[in-house]
Parts: C-alpha cells; structure tokens; sequence
C-alpha cells in the first residue's frame, strides 16, 4: 500500500480551528456596535421621542406663568339697533300752584323727532391671569412630564442594550461561518492532496478505480458544503449590513475570531442585586410614581382654583371712543365634582396598587430570568468542554485509522468516515464557542451591564 502524508496538515487545521485564527476581516466588535447605535433607525426614533418629551416638559413649564389672551370684535349693522321716533306733543307745564295740577293752563310744544344710533359696535380687550392655587395640579403636572422625559430615556437605553445584543448575535454568527469556512477549505485540500496522490497509484496499477471514485464522491459534498455556506454567509451579511446601517453587503466582514474564552463565573451576578439595575426594573417604578401623580392631579382637579388677573377693554360706539383698565381675581370650587371625584380616587388607588403589583411579579420574573441565562452560559460554556474533547478524540482517531490505512490494515471507506468525523468535531467546537459567546452578551444584558 501507500503512504498518504496528512499528518502535518491535521496539525496545522487543528491549531487554526482551536484558536480560530481569521484574517483580512475590516469591522471589530466594537466598530460594529457603535455603527448600529448610530444607524439603527429604530434607536433614531427613540432620540426623537427623547426630544418630543422634552419639549412637552418645556411646555408644562409655560403653566407657572400669567396667561394672556387678547380678542377684537367688529361689528356693523344694516340700520341702527337704537331706533326711537316721537310724535308732536304738548306737554302741561306745572307754575308752583297744587290747584292747577289737575286742569294746566300752560302747555309747552314738543316737536316731533326720530333717533336711529348703535349700528356699529368695536371692541378689544387684553387680559392677563396669573393662578395663584389651582389644587397643586401645576406642579403634578410638570412632574408628569419630566417623569415622561425620563421614561422616554429608559426606553431609549433599553433599546439600545437590545440593539447591541443583536449586534454580538450577528457578529459571532458570522465569525462562526468564516471559521467554517477556513476549516472545510483546509479539510478540502486535504482531500484533493489525497485524491491526488491515490489517483497516481490507481493509474500506476497499485490501487482500484472505487478508492479513487470514493474520495471523488467526498469533494463533491464539500463543494455542496461550501455552496450552502456561502449562501449562509451573504444571507447574513444582508441582514447584519442592514442592521448596521451599510449599504454595501459584499464587502462587509468581520475582524475578531474567537479566541480567548472565559469561564461563566467571571460574568456572574447575584439575581436580586442584579434586577435593581435593570432598566425594566426602573420602568417599572416610573409606572407606579406616574400612577400615584395621576391620583395627585385628579385630588387637584377637586381643589379651588384662586387666579387674579388685569386686563384692558376698548370700546368704539357711536363716534365715542373708551378705554377701561380693570383688574379681577377669580375663584372656582368643583363643587358638583366632589361625587364623581371621590370614584375616580379610588379608581386611582386601585391602579397603583395593580402597578405595584406588576413591579413585583416583574422583578420575581426577571429574577428567574437572569438564573436561566446563566444557566444557559454555562451549559454552553461546558458544551465547549465536550466539543474540544470530541475534537482531540476524533483527531486521535484519525490519526491512528491514517496508520492503519498506510499499513494497509483498514480501508479507505473506513478512512474518509473518520475525516468526516474530525470535520463535524472542528464544526461543533465552533458553533459551541460562538454560541457561548451570543450567551455572554445575553447574560450581559440582563443583569443591567448594556
């Protein structure tokens, strides 16, 4: 029989895969994390609802200050709304002397006259209130709408946390099929290095035509491997350039490889402290303060409202032309509302009581939560483990069935079937390390370290 030299390269694809080296990739993790942040349009939406609380802040702020209204009104007639006309007349006209009321012998001669006037009215007027009281709703008020701003940044950061996370998803999937790639490339030139070598025994008559078709047969599943992957990598550079906002797919590709692993340990974090930091947990709060501010302001609404105010009123009738200063104050008690208002209080307690309610369940469930990606980091943590003992036993295994098959003692079917499975041992120590990797940047996330 003869000798197939592969030895050497065993080695060799065994270091590459072990330490996962990659070159000529352009984007480290970070550069893409901070492309994401940048670009991602749902993180844009989230600064503009970021600056749409802020000016409804700004705007809640106005209320501490006088209100001023102004108003003009024109009005003109077809005929006078004054329209009086009276007959000739004779009017008794009285001398001192009681005797004479009853029969007058003096008269005084009223001509007739006709008065038509008021077909126009003008007026303009200029007020200013200041409120003095109004229940405290001001204040509640613009305490609603810097917790809004505030609730508005939480979700903001939260989205970003969860941005980042599925920027780590994307980059070590597709380190992961690079990896992939460089091994099943090494695994095919071992391949065509036997080929060949077999292929010159066959023609020189020491070897069968069946070996040669045999090891035929194994390069084309690596070139269908090879066209599978392939596909795989460009569908996720499609949808990782678009998540970072590029527009050129192609030549997007990544830099890190997966090399240094630590153990889940140096991640760990006590669940209860844990949840305290969470953005969730201080949404959360901010639903139960908004709840109790909205009871505040409807106790405010059943308060009396105090303002006073000044104001100008001009006034055009009849060619005369006025103008009057004045100055007010104004006092409303809700009186009717106080029924209706005692319902709504309660309502109010009721859903504070069902926020904090959901505050507990949520940081219970959050709790359980951050546990399970734990346990979820070092199952994958130990599947690294399992996965670097395959790939040295099946190594091993190789190695001695190359021994044999040199020694003539065990077939080439036997041969290529043990390759196959030192193929599927480098692939699964990949997927292990870059699942273990996606894990880290979950756990991460959950424990309020994004």
């Amino acid at each position: 029989m003869f000798k197939v030299m592969v030895k050497r390269n065993i080695g060799i694809v065994l270091f590459l895969l072990l330490g996962f080296q990659s070159f000529g990739q352009n984007y480290t993790l970070e550069q893409c994390k901070e492309l994401a942040l940048e670009n991602n349009l749902s993180l844009k939406d989230s600064k503009l609802k970021i600056d749409a609380a802020d000016k409804v802040k700004k705007s809640a702020y106005t209320n501490y200050f006088p209100k001023v209204s102004a108003s003009a009104s024109l009005f003109k007639s077809s005929k006078g709304l004054l329209d009086i006309e009276t007959p000739e007349m004779n009017l008794p006209v009285y001398n001192g002397n009681p005797e004479n009321l009853a029969n007058p012998t003096q008269f005084a001669y009223i001509p007739p006259f006709s008065i038509e006037t008021l077909d126009y009215i003008n007026t303009a007027t200029l007020t200013a209130i200041q409120p003095i009281y109004a229940g405290g709703r001001i204040k509640k008020g613009n305490q609603l709408a810097t917790l809004n701003q505030d609730v508005q940044q939480l979700q903001h950061d939260l989205n970003a946390s969860e941005i980042t996370v599925k920027t780590e998803e994307y980059y070590w999937n597709l380190v992961a099929l690079n990896q992939k790639m460089i091994t099943i490339e090494n695994y095919q030139t071992l391949l065509q290095n036997l080929h060949k070598e077999i292929n010159d025994f066959f023609e020189a008559g020491l070897t069968k035509k069946s070996d040669v078709l045999k090891v035929k047969l194994e390069l084309n599943k690596i070139e269908g491997s090879k066209l599978e992957l392939n596909n795989g990598i460009d569908i996720l550079k499609m949808a990782f350039a678009q998540h970072l906002g590029l527009e050129d797919y192609e030549n997007l590709s990544v830099k890190d490889s997966i090399v240094k692993i630590n153990a889940p340990d140096v991640y760990y974090k006590n669940p209860e402290e844990a949840v305290k930091i969470r953005k969730e947990a201080f949404l959360l709060e901010k639903a139960v303060d908004a709840e109790v501010l909205q009871k505040r302001l409807t106790n405010g609404e059943l308060l009396p409202e105090l303002g006073v105010g000044v104001g100008g009123l001009y006034l055009d009738i009849t060619d005369n032309d006025n103008f009057y200063g004045v100055v007010f104050a104004s006092l409303t008690i809700p009186i009717s509302d106080w029924w209706s208002g005692s319902y709504k209080k309660q309502e109010h307690n009721l859903k504070i009581e069902i926020a904090k309610n959901n505050q507990k369940e949520q940081s219970q469930l959050m709790q359980i939560q951050i546990s399970k990606e734990y346990k979820a980091l070092t199952e994958s943590y130990k599947q690294i483990e399992i996965a670097k003992t395959s790939l040295i036993q099946s190594t091993e295994y190789l190695q001695e069935l190359e021994n044999s098959y040199d020694a003539g003692l065990t077939s080439l079917s036997d041969l290529l079937e043990a390759k196959a499975i030192n193929q599927e041992a480098n692939d699964a120590l990949i997927d292990a390390k870059a699942k273990y990797k996606i894990n880290i940047a979950k756990y991460k996330n959950v424990i309020g370290n994004y």
